[in-house]
């Protein structure tokens, strides 16, 4: 009988695209993920459908935009949430199981009466589908037990306390707080404890053929370090961030309103800062060292198809932000890497593509991979054929995002708080529901870091009708679409 396929999806919470050693980042170490790269494909222009965190995750498990699932805020309900990568794994035979957390609002009328999401918004939820073999976000029950076990004191044992750098007695002084270690040392950081129990979980299904999707926290806050990883860089050694400071005087009213309080703008916070997140960064990379050892280690190594990716990026301080959402490259572009065991990827291994290609593709992928049917309301595109070499379908030359961001403001009705963007290797456009807020263009090739708009260019009207016209188009093709699709295919 033929050995089954695993698979190992991981996402790293608001890991940054550009936050590669092996990309020439300047700083951050990954040894372990540049080791992954030089065995796998990695696509340079991956970008997600939206952010935050919940309506990215719906996005890439439903393979749908965000036009589609309408899961537009991190508690937001998602429908028809059976169309999910876990429900079509479980129709062909496998049990996929999740670690970590999922970020799905249910549907409040599929509850029971008397469930208390019928009235609350809550994302504490996982996609049906799914085994959920540890529900840990920052934290969980059975990781505290642990730290009890191991003779950590009762009062550190809560989310509010383990997360706090164990800043010392006189104060921070002159540093930000994350400068210190957290109270839990590296063999004990709920990153490592995860990562054990995802190592517990593979070799326990060594036999049967499994699918992990494994999602990390970090480098998403709370921004805390174990040591070493909390001094390991310094902060005088920090890259420069995008920006300049004339992004925050524009008249255009989206640029003004997301700058109305800009975010380090002190150098010192701004590199204290950027020193943690590159920490958070390579703690993940050491614990995703000691995973791909005990792959290697149980034989399963050359039968796992293994993806790392993220659900979005991180301003760091570029354009004066922090976080994630609005539309810039720094939150829109995500690392993804593929390593495909099988021989047909050999002569694409260690080597970087540069088409356009979405958050979500990752579903397709998975599972043409299992030689599984992808189900035809799911919006992606397989990126095997591009891995494997043999891709019979034209790349993207563009990609789409979309943000709504009702939740950050109270100054215009909801259905307003939304825009639309659509970015090629020229040009990203952005069209906003608001009539009282004009587009943005910016010239990409001659302003990579996006920092001028254009749009009142008289030169670019030409321009922005292009784009305009293809972002409405592909709304259009691209919009909730249920039963149509059934019902022409039998007449």
């Amino acid at each position: 009988m033929a050995e089954r396929k695993n698979v190992l999806f991981i996402l790293s919470d608001q890991f940054r695209a550009d936050c590669l050693g092996i990309d020439g980042h300047p700083v951050v170490q990954t040894p372990n993920l540049n080791a992954l790269a030089r065995e796998s494909t990695r696509f340079n222009k991956c970008f997600i459908q939206t952010a935050p965190c919940g309506p990215s995750r719906m996005c890439i498990f439903t393979s749908r935009y965000l036009c589609s699932t309408r899961a537009v805020d991190n508690q937001t309900p998602l429908i028809d949430a059976q169309e999910n990568l876990a429900f079509e794994l479980r129709q062909g035979g496998y049990r996929p199981a999740l670690m970590g957390y999922n970020d799905y609002a249910v549907d409040p009328r599929i509850l029971p009466p008397g469930d208390p999401r019928t009235y609350t918004p809550n994302y504490d939820n996982f996609l049906p589908g799914f085994d959920v073999a540890l529900n840990h976000e920052c934290d969980s029950k059975e990781y505290f037990e642990m730290l009890r076990e191991k003779g950590y004191p009762q009062d550190l044992l809560s989310h509010a306390a383990i997360h706090k750098p164990n800043v010392p007695a006189e104060g921070p002084g002159d540093h930000l707080p994350i400068r210190y270690p957290a109270h839990y040392t590296e063999e004990d950081s709920e990153c490592r404890f995860i990562t054990n129990t995802a190592i517990d979980y593979i070799l326990d299904k060594k036999v049967e053929g499994w699918m992990l999707s494994l999602n990390y926290i970090k480098p998403h806050p709370p921004r805390i370090c174990s040591a070493p990883y909390n001094d390991m860089y310094d902060p005088d050694e920090m890259p420069e961030p995008n920006r300049l400071e004339t992004e925050l005087h524009s008249d255009h009213p989206y640029l003004k309103f997301i700058h109305r309080k800009p975010e380090l703008e002190s150098n010192c916070d701004l590199r204290e800062t950027q020193a943690n997140y590159f920490g958070m960064i390579t703690e993940v990379d050491n614990c995703l060292g000691i995973l791909f050892k005990a792959l290697r280690d149980s034989g399963q190594w050359d039968n796992t198809l293994i993806i790392f990716s993220a659900d979005h990026g991180e301003y760091l301080g570029d354009h004066y932000l922090t976080g994630k959402g609005v539309f810039y490259d720094e939150s829109m572009r995500v690392p993804l890497i593929i390593r495909d065991p099988s021989a047909e990827a050999d002569h694409t291994r260690g080597s970087k593509l540069e088409a356009f290609v979405e958050s979500i593709d990752i579903a397709p992928t998975i599972l043409e991979y299992l030689n599984l049917p992808i189900p035809g309301r799911f919006q992606g595109t397989s990126l095997l054929g591009q891995v494997q070499g043999s891709n019979q379908t034209s790349p993207r030359s563009e990609i789409h995002y979309e943000k709504d961001f009702r939740n950050a403001t109270r100054d215009r009705h909801p259905h307003q708080c939304l825009l639309w963007v659509i970015r090629d290797d020229n040009y990203k456009y952005v069209q906003f529901a608001d009539e009282a807020i004009p587009p943005l263009l910016y010239d990409l090739t001659s302003d990579p870091g996006e920092q001028r708009n254009v749009a009142d260019n008289p030169d670019e009207r030409d321009t922005i009708l292009t784009y305009c016209q293809k972002l409405l188009r592909w709304r259009m093709i691209n919009e909730d679409q249920r039963m149509e699709d059934w019902a022409f295919q039998y007449r």
